[in-house]
């Protein structure tokens, strides 16, 4: 990381040490300058089920006391505190082949499943917060979702607006009379790529775009003929364009909301392939490429429907670290500061963003307060917790604008989130192919019961009816370090069966295993003619060639069929680079009776930052400005063996020379409030 210095120069010119002049910065609320409203459905969350499992399917993950028929008061309490305003649920891939309907009626009826649906609800009504429920792709059809519509929704007075069985009747049945007047629904969870391949379930499923999008209008009919007030999210995914684009040609002039997970940065290692370090700060720097996804997304959609009114549901999103070793970065204290980033991101009006649903609330891998009360654990608020409780308690209504000046610092690029350093520059691609004309595919022997031939310039794979790994025929061709290549690429397939494509994967030569970087392609399966691909891939600091391997991955069930696999070229581009990362991301809002707030987040890792804060038209007044810090004892720390390791603290604030005075902490994060 280069910190950015004055006096650096001049103390080496005079033949001395650096002197480091402190990071000063100033940050210049304009209370009348307003950004539009801030929107409280971004601070939603998500809630589990995981059906036969007790901790998921009868205590809601440790929300739901099954003995009380009630939800766990701490849990409530600490929902509040946190100021969550939609709670998202079953929760995640369980959603794929979730039956609902085995979720509802009497408790003598489903005795493994005492959280159900009415229970769910009970908590949201416990929690002042709004229900987001995902439909199942895989289970049931449109009947059962509007089923589920008159279940929610439709009037208890016997009018069975589906005929069949009263789902109204057994609402009331279930203690709730009334309708619950549920508005947000999601038509499945990340169903592009398909079920997961289990015991029970060795040959799953994967739907593909234009079933998607054509089951996705049959489901929005029917369930608006039971209450047309109700709105259905649809999938879209930042990375999967093809996906997108086939989705919103089909449906995306109706869609009601378009859904989108956002995990960045993406971490899968347990032996330090990337310094826990260069880790922390993909998560400071991560706003920009969040930012930029959105801009894509917004993009795609306007290019591909006209419209510009389609908001974006993001349901999930965190730092994607799926890991243990050496800690369980997840958990780590910048990674908090990521979803503070993220807030800031989501909150601004251009991006369109209905609602935000962190990945995810109690307990399990993901939770961001731990503890089972009815195990006598006390729930312990984690890092991640703490800027949404943050925002709720203390900041405004309306979103306003700020001048902020501050240091700045290079990042590297690590964990999907691209490098940021210098100056902004934007993106290049060259014309020139790397690719040789006379290149030629390197036959090396798969493994499982594929076939493999080498025709010329063509890679041709036939699969023999087993689910296999394909990733043999492979290119080498040598590169630059940190610079970025675009494949493009032909495949042509022939009655392929299956649920995974023939793709492409673009990594560094030294291999998957030895670098941990690679990009994959869309891709096609069926019966196709030759299809045209391309993929993005961007070389470490240390890279000297990459490799192209023609492509098939494992896990979707049983394949046979052939794949034809053909290179066009290889062109070097220069990534868009957003410029190195400000010290501090600021956030400010105006509540009604005129008090400026303020969420402040020193991203850098190493340096204390003394801000000065003004308010225009204002001159600071001892006493009119209170800070709440958060702080721990690293960038990766947690609260998870040392429960007080990070948390609050009131900060102190001075009003001097016309402006309040705050020191900001390395890597952390304040609150602030400034009164008229």
């Amino acid at each position: 990381m280069r910190n950015e210095y004055a006096g650096i120069l001049l103390s080496m010119l005079i033949g001395i040490g650096p002197v480091l002049a402190q990071r000063d910065a100033t940050i210049t609320v304009r209370p009348n300058k307003v950004i539009g409203p801030v929107n409280p459905m971004i601070f939603g969350n998500n809630q589990l089920d995981y059906p036969g499992n007790e901790e998921y399917s009868n205590r809601g993950s440790g929300i739901w006391d099954p003995d009380k028929r009630a939800p766990v008061a701490e849990y409530v309490a600490l929902s509040k505190l946190a100021g969550i305003t939609v709670q998202r649920w079953p929760g995640g891939c369980i959603a794929h082949s979730y039956n609902w309907k085995l979720t509802v009626g009497p408790l003598s009826e489903r005795p493994n499943m005492q959280f159900g649906l009415p229970e769910f609800l009970t908590f949201c009504e416990a929690t002042n917060a709004a229900p987001l429920l995902t439909l199942s792709v895989y289970w049931g059809n449109e009947k059962d979702a509007a089923d589920i519509v008159e279940y929610l929704n439709a009037p208890n007075n016997g009018a069975n607006p589906n005929g069949g069985k009263d789902w109204a009747a057994v609402r009331g049945a279930d203690g709730h009379p009334k309708p619950y007047k549920v508005v947000w629904f999601e038509y499945g969870n990340e169903d592009y790529h398909g079920e997961h391949k289990t015991r029970d379930n060795p040959n799953p499923r994967k739907i593909t775009p234009e079933e998607y999008a054509a089951q996705y209008l049959k489901y929005q009919t029917a369930m608006r003929a039971v209450d047309p007030s109700v709105k259905i999210g649809g999938l879209l995914q930042n990375g999967l364009w093809d996906w997108n684009r086939v989705v919103l040609k089909g449906c995306g002039k109706q869609m009601d909301f378009a859904i989108e997970h956002t995990y960045i940065p993406g971490y899968d290692g347990n032996n330090d392939e990337i310094s826990g370090r260069l880790l922390m700060q993909s998560c400071t720097a991560s706003d920009a490429a969040i930012q930029d996804i959105y801009d894509r997304l917004l993009a795609q959609i306007r290019d591909v429907t006209g419209r510009q009114d389609l908001k974006l549901g993001i349901t999930e999103y965190n730092g994607a670290f799926v890991q243990e070793r050496p800690l369980p970065y997840r958990q780590a204290f910048a990674n908090a500061l990521r979803n503070a980033e993220h807030l800031r991101v989501m909150m601004q009006p251009k991006n369109r963003i209905l609602m935000g649903n962190f990945w995810q609330f109690a307990n399990e891998y993901w939770g961001m307060v731990q503890g089972y009360v009815n195990k006598a654990q006390i729930p312990v608020r984690q890092a991640n917790y703490f800027p949404y409780q943050l925002y709720h308690e203390h900041f405004g209504e309306t979103l306003v604008a700020a001048d902020v000046k501050c240091g700045k610092w290079d990042f590297d690029g690590a964990a999907g989130v691209p490098a940021r350093k210098g100056q902004p520059t934007e993106f290049k691609l060259w014309e020139e192919n790397l690719l040789p004309k006379d290149y030629t595919w390197e036959d090396r022997k798969p493994s499982g019961p594929v076939t493999q031939k080498i025709k010329g310039n063509v890679a041709v794979a036939e699969f023999q009816g087993q689910d296999v790994n394909f990733y043999f025929p492979r290119v080498e061709v040598p590169v630059e370090s940190a610079m970025g290549y675009r494949v493009t690429a032909w495949v042509r397939t022939d009655a392929l069966t299956g649920n995974c494509d023939a793709c492409y994967q673009v990594g560094d030569a030294r291999g998957w295993l030895g670098t941990k970087s690679c990009a994959l392609s869309p891709g096609v399966r069926g019966t196709h003619d030759w299809t045209k691909i391309e993929v993005d891939y961007q070389t470490l600091s240390d890279t000297k060639a990459i490799e192209i391997l023609a492509r098939r991955l494992e896990g979707g069930g049983p394949v046979s069929g052939r794949a034809f696999y053909r290179l066009e070229s290889v062109r070097k581009f220069r990534p868009a680079n957003s410029g190195a990362v400000p010290d501090l991301g600021v956030n400010c809002a105006r509540r009604k009776d005129g008090t400026v707030t303020m969420m402040i987040v020193n991203k850098n890792l190493d340096e204390t930052v003394p801000v000065s804060l003004t308010v225009a038209g204002r001159r600071a007044r001892p006493g009119a400005a209170k800070a709440w810090m958060l702080t721990g004892p690293s960038p990766t720390a947690n609260n998870l063996k040392t429960p007080d390791a990070i948390g609050l603290h009131e900060a102190v604030v001075e009003a001097r020379d016309g402006a309040y005075r705050l020191e900001m902490p390395a890597c952390s994060m304040a609150a602030v409030e400034i009164a008229p």
